[in-house]
């Protein structure tokens, strides 16, 4: 029997997290929850706060341009200002990633996106 969608989004996240971690990202928080939305790695990277989605697809290929909708986008703008408000010491600008996870004939493939969308 296969993994379920909840466990092939943690298995992405958790490779999100080790690539980021190889390349010198510092992971504040996985899975951070504020009111109905979820922002799936929270880290620190050179001079930036950086707040990561992660989209995981274990067969289906993931068309680019149509993986964070605007309403998902104004949601995880909205977590983040939450977040940097109750953490008032990290004065880091922010910026939005994207981690495409793919399992294709077995193998797991990162696609790492900086600066997927912005603040407008």
């Amino acid at each position: 029997m296969g993994q379920t969608t909840l466990e092939i989004g943690r298995t992405g996240e958790g490779l999100a997290q080790k690539y980021l971690s190889s390349l010198g990202f510092k992971i504040l928080e996985r899975n951070w929850r504020w009111r109905k939305c979820e922002i799936d790695i929270i880290a620190i990277h050179r001079d930036k706060i950086v707040f990561i989605e992660v989209k995981t697809r274990g067969r289906n290929r993931i068309e680019q341009g149509v993986d964070i909708s605007h309403s998902q986008r104004k949601r995880i703008i909205n977590a983040a200002n939450s977040y940097l408000l109750k953490n008032r010491k990290i004065k880091l600008e922010p910026r939005f990633d994207l981690v495409r996870v793919r399992k294709t004939n077995g193998d797991w493939w990162v696609e790492h996106i900086r600066g997927a969308f912005e603040v407008v």
